[in-house]
């Protein structure tokens, strides 16, 4: 469980095995979770927000932005923040424009269609990631 909560999201081979129970286990015992740098992809590459390498994710981002006259930022840490376990986001921005742009996702409630309408979207998202062996596990319904 250690090296799970160490390597989520990572291109490391202790990452690659993912069997979703350590999300379930937080759930089920009210530990919270915490999301470091969550717009991040690789180790250097910057966001994925705004990036030609996700245009189905950033226009899905851009689509929900628009009918909330906000950023695709803010949409994504609205995301985040609907998430059935409650988790908390650690932003890991120097940039206060962004800062102010995930700040303003408290003040947003996605329905539930576009929470399940950008959940669905990743799985092109990470098959971008190039990660050798990697293996899907079935997405989970969870109730918002």
């Amino acid at each position: 469980m250690i090296q799970s909560g160490m390597e989520v999201n990572m291109t490391t081979a202790g990452a690659i095995d993912r069997d979703d129970s350590i999300l379930d286990f937080c759930r089920l015992n009210d530990i919270t979770i915490q999301t470091w740098s969550p717009f991040q992809y690789g180790f250097f590459e910057g966001v994925f927000i705004g990036s030609d390498k996700y245009p189905e994710l950033n226009h899905c981002l851009e689509e929900i932005a628009d009918k909330y006259r906000t950023t695709p930022t803010t949409i994504a840490a609205a995301w985040i923040l609907r998430h059935p376990a409650h988790m908390q986001l650690i932003a890991g921005t120097t940039k206060p424009s962004r800062f102010r742009e995930i700040c303003a996702a408290c003040d947003i409630t996605l329905t539930r269609e576009e929470w399940y309408r950008l959940y669905l979207l990743p799985d092109t998202f990470c098959r971008n990631l190039q990660v050798p062996d990697f293996h899907f596990s079935e997405r989970r319904i969870y109730h918002v």
